[in-house]
């Protein structure tokens, strides 16, 4: 049954909508899961096939420069085609994607499977999308903060397990246990999930599709490879010329084109705002993750030296802070704001990373503690710009916009590690090792490096403040910010029937933007 509790025309199966949150909340904590654990394999994984360590680090290139192609492509296809569709679609390619992955005989195969895996990140824009359609509007920001916090759960199940099974039965275990995830999760999607209520048919701009991969590629290798390469070596700078020549034409072709890739009536302050702030955010969440990585495995006096599990266990707490937070600012949103949660988002954040970096070795728990602090920041942060992000454009373009939002949260995944890295790399220090008159000499990175990585993700969360700013406030206060207050179903209740669905699809309705309900 379907009804209008909202207050806004629309009716939504509120039941139903309950139903689906967890089903599509999956797809961050399986693909989470699966990228989690596959950290603590990579030494073995380049052992086993003899690879150096560039080569390696394609593992995890691959897989971002297809996921980022495939987040904005796979989008805007599910305003066109249906986001069910190409959800479908995208989990089956992955399904089998990290089943070849855990049977991969060479290298290169091993590089095409993760490539395929990629796919996986179109399925944020698409499950995010589908839950804005589902809910009544004050529902929303719980709804996605509940999916945000699969983030945390998927961290928190796959960093001891990874280290785990990937330690006792070998690499390959690992995604063999994620192959079961994925194609149970691919047949409760394909089976309870609900076909987009908004569609907008339209045709393909190949070529604007063709420029943006050109240049989300090209950018990707140039800041992934440049602490291999060099900064300033030719491969790195023909790279980034390459990303601006092909960036400055997508952008032509987004402007003059009928039917852009990127529609132009999705291009609004709050969604450039969003955008903008996620790449910082993810910036220094990924920062985050590879700083404490090396201050808790390397040696003391320069880390605390634990070993990959229990890195992966003392990380647990903040991920903990994030399953807990996100959510409560979801239900708070309505009340507080998108733009005040933002900031206060911004002040724990930087609040907690200031801590860390005055004293990241003034004992192991007060560490994790100043972390949690900015972690909640961050969960305030993810929730409130997301839903900033899908209240300020049509429905009918969710998927676009939400695709948009991800690339730029790839950038700002894929610029982290080679910055931090570069800065651990630049500020070490020698140590050494005796044993029985032999002495063993090796690079560390300084206390100073890790105080400067946490400095510049502090950098970032301040500069996150003048996009933010400039977005135009979409919560101005709700009826009941908890949401809808339970009622009684009318005598008469509208039954929401699949046939009229599909009939009023037909005959365009869907195509105007209109629910087909």
């Amino acid at each position: 049954m379907a009804f209008d509790i909202s207050g806004s025309g629309e009716r939504y199966d509120v039941r139903y909508a309950w139903r689906a949150a967890p089903i599509l909340g999956s797809v961050a904590l399986v693909v989470m899961y699966t990228e989690a654990m596959l950290v603590p394999s990579l030494p073995k994984i380049q052992e086993e096939f003899n690879v150096t360590p560039a080569e390696a680090s394609w593992i995890l290139t691959i897989y971002l420069i297809v996921g980022t192609i495939s987040a904005a492509l796979f989008g805007s296809l599910g305003d066109i085609f249906g986001k069910k569709r190409m959800l479908v679609l995208v989990l089956s390619i992955y399904s089998v994607a990290v089943t070849f992955t855990g049977y991969a005989p060479t290298f290169p195969l091993l590089l095409l499977a993760r490539a395929l895996q990629g796919l996986g990140m179109a399925m944020f824009p698409l499950a995010f999308s589908l839950i804005r359609e589902e809910f009544p509007p004050e529902m929303v920001p719980t709804a996605q903060g509940i999916v945000s916090a699969m983030f945390g759960v998927g961290i928190i199940v796959a960093l001891p397990l990874g280290a785990y099974i990937s330690q006792t039965f070998g690499w390959r275990a690992t995604y063999h246990t994620v192959t079961p995830l994925a194609v149970l999760m691919t047949v409760l999607i394909g089976t309870y999930i609900r076909e987009s209520r908004y569609r907008t048919p339209r045709r393909i701009d190949y070529l604007g599709i063709g420029l943006f991969a050109l240049a989300a590629s090209s950018l990707l290798v140039a800041v992934s490879e440049a602490p291999n390469w060099g900064w300033a070596s030719g491969q790195t700078l023909s790279l980034f010329a390459l990303a601006a020549a092909s960036g400055a034409a997508f952008a032509a072709q987004e402007m003059t084109a009928e039917e852009p890739f990127i529609p132009r009536d999705i291009l609004n302050r709050n969604v450039a705002a969003a955008t903008v702030a996620i790449l910082m955010v993810a910036y220094a969440f990924q920062m985050s993750s590879q700083n404490l990585s090396y201050l808790f495995e390397m040696p003391p006096p320069y880390g605390y030296g634990m070993t990959i599990l229990q890195t992966g266990l003392y990380i647990t707490p903040m991920a903990v802070v994030q399953i807990i937070g996100a959510p409560i600012a979801g239900r708070l949103l309505w009340r507080v704001g998108a733009k005040r949660m933002s900031v206060a988002g911004v002040a724990l954040a930087v609040a907690g990373f200031q801590l860390a970096s005055a004293y990241a070795y003034s004992g192991v728990w007060r560490l994790i503690g100043y972390m949690s602090l900015g972690f909640l920041g961050l969960a305030l942060l993810n929730v409130s710009l997301i839903n900033l992000l899908t209240f300020s454009v049509p429905r009918n373009r969710l998927g676009a916009a939400t695709g948009l939002n991800t690339v730029f949260r790839n950038f700002g995944s894929a610029i982290a590690p080679a910055v931090a890295g570069t800065v651990l790399t630049t500020f070490a220090t020698t140590a050494y090792y005796s044993l029985g008159g032999f002495t063993a000499f090796f690079t560390v990175p300084s206390r100073i490096a890790y105080s400067m990585n946490f400095d510049i993700a502090t950098a970032m969360f301040l500069l996150s403040l003048i996009p933010i700013a400039l977005a135009r406030e979409v919560f101005t206060g709700a009826p009941n910010p908890r949401g809808p207050a339970p009622i009684k179903p009318p005598k008469a209740p509208i039954v929401e029937a699949s046939a009229p669905r599909h009939a009023e699809a037909a005959t365009g309705g869907a195509a105007a933007g209109r629910p087909s309900t």
